[in-house]
């Protein structure tokens, strides 16, 4: 009896023990999925260790090719075209024939004006001797010699329009432009061609009054241009106007550039890049890692497992950067991706090595 009652007794206890073990397992893994749950609400986020770095912002202005020389040659003379030495797009040097215009009529006035001059020449002479001789009376002599001065004018006048038949370059340049064919009836002021002297050219832009300070004769100016995607060109400013034009309030500059290959065409548009503020060593962050609230702009920092959002202040943009000027300091780590959405104290895991 006693023993029937002490192994009733055991497996009593032996059935506690295996409720209070399932009990404890239950327990355990209540725990495990807590953790989980919690582990779980912590946004994953990216962080970036804030540290000093060059900051360049760069003046964007706008401009456009000029060349150095641009003349109009114009008619001084009247006749036909007769040849035209030159074309359109065609390289001349100084002096070089660019067109020539029927002489006849203009040659033959230049031939009688000659014969006046010898005419004249020869009856001052012959007046001189009858002068010299006593056989003669000055006024008479004087009057001849007053002629004769007229028509070596009129010989010098009929010779410089005889010139004016064959006009010349009166630059190096290229054809840009021809407004005569030949056969066609030239007059005094009518322009036959424009010539462009492109072996130099100049960059023509405009500064505005606010930026001024920026940009002044000397100033390093990176140019790029639309057209050559590839070319990047550095050169000074050479130029700074002083008077702004009233409507665009800008100030006239010139940046003067070699251009022996002729790549650069005028009116080519250009970029030009003057620095506008450079820092040797700042805190820049990417501008997408500010958020802008009602309360101004802010960014959020990782301390440990939580986020902080931290109010800033920015300065100058370069790119998708941009200067921090107080709120942020070196050794900040900087939420830079899940920021969107946080709170501030809200938790956080850091995936730098898993986003």
């Amino acid at each position: 009896m006693i023993t029937r009652i002490m192994n009733r007794l055991g497996l009593a206890a032996c059935m506690a023990g295996v409720l209070v073990n399932a009990g404890c397992g239950e327990s355990g893994s209540a725990a495990n999925e807590a953790a989980a749950v919690e582990e779980t609400r912590a946004v994953n986020v990216v962080t970036r260790v804030v540290r000093p770095q060059e900051f360049v912002n760069h003046l964007r202005l706008v401009g456009e090719v000029k060349p150095v020389r641009r003349v109009v040659v114009s008619i001084e003379a009247t006749g036909l075209v007769k040849r035209i030495e030159a074309d359109k797009g065609e390289s001349v040097r100084q002096n070089a024939v660019l067109a020539r215009l029927d002489d006849e009529l203009l040659r033959a006035a230049a031939d009688e004006a000659e014969a006046a001059v010898n005419a004249s020449g020869l009856t001052l002479r012959n007046q001189k001797r009858l002068l010299d001789q006593k056989a003669l009376a000055e006024s008479v002599y004087l009057d001849t010699r007053y002629r004769h001065d007229i028509n070596l004018a009129r010989h010098q006048q009929a010779q410089t329009y005889l010139g004016k038949t064959v006009i010349r370059a009166p630059i190096s340049g290229v054809v840009d432009s021809r407004n005569l064919e030949v056969g066609e009836l030239a007059t005094p002021g009518i322009e036959l061609m424009d010539l462009v002297d492109i072996d130099r050219v100049k960059i023509a832009g405009g500064v505005p009054e606010r930026h001024l300070k920026h940009v002044t004769s000397g100033t390093r100016a990176t140019l790029t241009f639309p057209a050559y995607p590839d070319v990047t060109l550095e050169a000074d400013v050479s130029y700074v106007g002083t008077t702004l034009d009233p409507e665009s309030r800008t100030v006239p500059i010139e940046i003067t550039l070699g251009n022996p290959a002729h790549r650069l065409k005028p009116e080519m548009a250009v970029t030009i890049r003057v620095v506008k503020d450079y820092i040797p060593e700042a805190i820049v962050i990417p501008q997408d890692a500010v958020i802008d609230t009602d309360q101004g702009r802010i960014v959020f920092l990782a301390d440990k497992n939580v986020a902080r959002s931290v109010p800033v202040v920015l300065g100058s943009t370069s790119g998708d950067q941009v200067l921090v000027t107080n709120g942020l300091s070196a050794g900040d780590t900087l939420i830079v991706v899940g920021h969107r959405n946080l709170v501030n104290g809200e938790s956080i895991q850091v995936r730098n090595d898993r986003m």
